[in-house]
């Protein structure tokens, strides 16, 4: 009897170990990831079902692969990332450039890479990588200063160049807000995001009102001013870009 209930007990608390690292994740996220998984795979399906293609199950092959690798990564933890970031970094290039190389391209863009008889697009899983070689360059260092800020950025311009050179507008821009977040969490001074997305947003002003844009031209460069520890140079900068 004492050793059924040692082995009850042995089962028991192996069990909880092998739950413990999924006890922290968000079920409700999960569930709506993978209800809208299988939305889409039912939309794929009624959309080709005269033309007899599969692609639906494609889908949610995808879709299976993917939520396996997700609660793989919900065990690991994600701290040892850290030490190998620029690992990852290095890595997180090379595919971008891979793509370049021996990429298949579409309607005029060539970002995919066939592997298996999938097309795997590289710039998807640069976005991770990006995010853990400025989570760890941030972690190390707070963006608290202009030399920070520009380590980040300069850590963002190489695998935004890839990206945007296949070219990929969209994905290009998710990088800038993703740099742009972070380097918020990270603690910089909310004026020089300000500063950092004024040219994009002088562009959008000055396609619609020219009047607008000298009054944008001029409270950014207040902006610029007042935030900058070089104050005149760095309003003179700002309002030249």
């Amino acid at each position: 009897m004492v050793q059924i209930n040692k082995f009850k007990i042995r089962n028991s608390i192996r069990w909880r170990l092998f739950w413990a690292p999924w006890q922290e994740l968000d079920w409700q996220l999960l569930f709506l990831t993978v209800a809208l998984t299988l939305f889409g795979a039912v939309m794929i399906r009624s959309a080709a079902i005269d033309n007899g293609e599969d692609y639906w199950l494609s889908h949610l092959l995808i879709g299976s692969i993917g939520l396996f690798i997700a609660l793989f990564i919900a065990r690991s933890r994600y701290q040892s990332l850290i030490q190998w970031h620029w690992l990852i970094y290095g890595i997180t290039n090379l595919s971008l450039i891979a793509v370049m190389i021996i990429g298949a391209s579409a309607k005029g863009a060539q970002r995919w890479v066939t592997i298996g008889g999938f097309n795997v697009q590289p710039s998807e899983f640069a976005k991770i990588g990006l995010i853990i070689t400025l989570a760890a360059i941030l972690h190390k260092r707070p963006a608290t200063s202009i030399p920070a800020v520009i380590a980040a950025l300069a850590v963002t311009i190489l695998p935004w160049a890839l990206v945007f050179g296949q070219p990929d507008l969209g994905t290009s821009l998710v990088f800038g807000a993703i740099t742009l977040s972070m380097l918020y969490w990270a603690n910089a001074n909310p004026a020089w995001l300000v500063v950092l997305i004024s040219p994009l947003v002088s562009a959008i002003v000055f396609s619609i009102s020219l009047p607008a844009w000298y009054t944008w031209a001029a409270v950014i460069t207040l902006i610029a001013f007042l935030s900058l520890p070089l104050r005149w140079l760095g309003a003179l900068g700002t309002l030249v870009i």
